[in-house]
């Protein structure tokens, strides 16, 4: 064997074996962590005998995990959150309080979240996390029947399903319209104070390009994304009076449960805060019809757009209030979809600058799929005017 081809070898036994190793290590750390959520279940809720749990696998911030107890009625199953440590105290006690709303005001299709024996509704335990003392939140939720059948990216719906989701947020929209968050919020703030920092961000972002096939793309398109952004800054000036609600923030087909073509249960309330009602609903239609793959990857689906913005209206309609989008929510609804756009960019593009050793391809795919829509929507900004005024 020459020395070239066992260097080569080396190489390769050296990276699987750390492959392995992290795997390993991987393993460990999810145990440990399935055997924290059981304790907690079972020390700080009275819902029973614990029997197990197990991850779920899925989402990109938080731990997610299902647990069985027992009482003496039976079996019963339990989701349980282990929030990501970012998150801050008044975020979470937001998101608990708008569940507990919308469980009181008729909304039955959300997680609603469990008391634990203080009566609070998350508890938390400190952990030293890179030698720095740090809090995580952990909360119970009602697990929701029906099926995960889509994602973020694999949103190949049916007509009927586009319909469904559109209903649902609709709903939702209704059944929060009257809460009063009081003194809580979200820390990222709503999406016309968060789109003028995006051009800072962004050009602090490329400073730290390296020369990664993800950095050449979005140093090549980033003029272009710095010109959407005014763009997107531009179009306060037609906001002023349109409803301001209760938001999901996140809603995408994968964050619903499904029986069939029928959205049975919403869940992931994390990111919700108070913004204006035509930026969720913009946000639904950039998650629920941006394509991923096929032939129209890349581009925003018009027709599904339509029927997606449609189904609101017919829903909305059904109430006072909000009501379905007024003329002028419709007239700023195309400029609002390309903000939630950019809302979906700014993580493929923080995410990535902020890892110290990012999956490359991974994060391109996220790129280029963002960037391309951004260009189609741009490109098609008239036609998707037609569309959503149709609505």
């Amino acid at each position: 064997m020459d020395a070239d081809k066992a260097n080569d070898q080396s190489e390769k036994a050296d990276e699987a074996a750390a492959a392995d190793s992290n795997t390993v290590a991987d393993e460990a750390m999810w145990a440990a962590l399935t055997r924290q959520i059981e304790e907690i279940v079972s020390d700080e809720y009275d819902l029973g005998d614990v029997i197990r749990a197990e991850r779920i696998f899925g989402g990109y911030v938080n731990a997610s995990f299902a647990v069985w107890t027992r009482t003496a009625d039976g079996d019963h199953k339990y989701f349980v959150r282990r929030y990501n440590p970012a998150i801050k105290e008044r975020e979470v006690r937001f998101e608990h309080a708008l569940l507990t709303h919308l469980e009181s005001h008729g909304f039955d299709l959300a997680s609603t979240v469990f008391p634990n024996r203080r009566g609070g509704t998350f508890v938390t335990r400190e952990e030293i996390v890179d030698g720095v003392p740090t809090t995580f939140f952990f909360g119970v939720f009602r697990m929701l029947e029906g099926e995960d059948k889509y994602s973020w990216l694999g949103n190949r719906l049916t007509d009927k399903a586009f319909a469904s989701g559109a209903r649902v947020l609709a709903r939702f929209h209704h059944g929060a319209v009257d809460f009063d968050p009081r003194d809580l919020a979200r820390e990222q703030p709503p999406i016309m104070e968060f789109v003028p920092t995006l051009a800072p961000t962004f050009k602090a972002c490329a400073a730290k390009a390296t020369g990664t096939a993800f950095d050449e793309l979005f140093l090549s398109k980033l003029p272009a994304i710095l010109d959407v952004i005014a763009k997107g800054v531009e179009v306060e000036s037609q906001l002023d009076g349109l409803p301001i609600n209760p938001v999901h923030c996140d809603y995408h087909p994968g964050n619903l449960k499904w029986v069939g073509d029928e959205a049975v249960g919403l869940f992931d309330f994390d990111w919700s805060k108070l913004d204006y009602r035509v930026f969720d609903v913009a946000q639904g239609v950039s998650y629920f019809c941006s394509s991923w793959e096929g032939p129209d990857k890349g581009e925003l689906r018009l027709d599904k757009t339509a029927i997606f913005v449609r189904a609101y209206q017919d829903e909305a309609a059904r109430w006072s209030d909000p009501g379905p989008m007024s003329a002028r929510e419709l007239a700023v609804l195309p400029r609002m979809i390309a903000n939630a756009n950019l809302h979906c960019l700014n993580w493929d593009i923080t995410f990535y600058y902020a890892e110290t050793d990012p999956d490359v391809d991974d994060y391109l795919m996220y790129l280029t799929g963002n960037v391309s829509v951004m260009e189609f929507i741009e490109s098609h900004f008239g036609e998707l005017s037609r569309v959503v005024e149709d609505g």
